[in-house]
């Protein structure tokens, strides 16, 4: 708000985006490796125009590790793992080159389950967790947001209404009550509170 160009509206920037994987099937499971990198504008003010502008630079490189698959008869896991290095590669004056970017933690970590109950046709639970790790919350890297962790958990029930198959879900996100923050925005310090627990329920009808 107090660049000499607030208010100004800007087109849509590009970004340019690498990225080299492999996948591998081992019987019911299959595991993935990534790794990939992402060039794109960074907002920055020049100290001499203060005039604000999409003239940096941030890259994002990371590593991405996966699995999915049925572990054992009817116990479906799903598992992921990112690491991410965004850093700032052009900043306004070169105060802040080198550090890391706002908004892109170092790591995230993913687990889920899905579980067919047994003598039950139809019905399954499943539960996952998600980590994040600690965000840079400003460009200088003076302060970050905390890391946190979430558990959700839910049902499907899948069956037939008038000869036509419906699957009825019901889940809870956030399923402890956890306080944490979110940061929604790499251009911009912008944080939001996180949804506390949540109840949504659901039903697909198939014509």
């Amino acid at each position: 708000a107090t660049t000499a160009n607030a208010g100004e509206v800007f087109a849509a920037f590009k970004s340019k985006q690498y990225e080299l994987g492999v996948k591998m099937e081992h019987g019911q499971v299959m595991t993935g490796v990534s790794v990939f990198q992402i060039d794109r504008p960074n907002a920055i003010t020049d100290q001499a125009t203060n005039i604000y502008s999409m003239d940096g630079t941030q890259r994002n490189r990371g590593l991405e590790l996966s699995a999915v698959g049925e572990a054992v008869r009817n116990l479906r896991l799903m598992a992921s793992a990112t690491i991410y290095d965004a850093t700032l590669k052009r900043s306004a004056g070169a105060v802040n080159q080198g550090k890391d970017a706002i908004g892109v933690p170092k790591y995230t970590l993913n687990l889920g389950a899905d579980w067919d109950v047994p003598g039950v046709h139809g019905l399954s639970v499943n539960a996952r967790a998600i980590h994040t790790a600690a965000t840079p919350y400003d460009v200088a890297n003076t302060l970050d947001m905390p890391s946190w962790t979430r558990v959700d958990a839910g049902a499907r029930y899948r069956t037939t209404i008038m000869g036509k198959p419906v699957a009825l879900r019901a889940s809870v996100e956030n399923l402890f009550n956890r306080n944490y923050w979110l940061s929604s925005s790499t251009l911009l310090t912008v944080s939001t509170a996180a949804a506390a627990r949540t109840l949504l329920l659901s039903a697909q009808f198939d014509l």
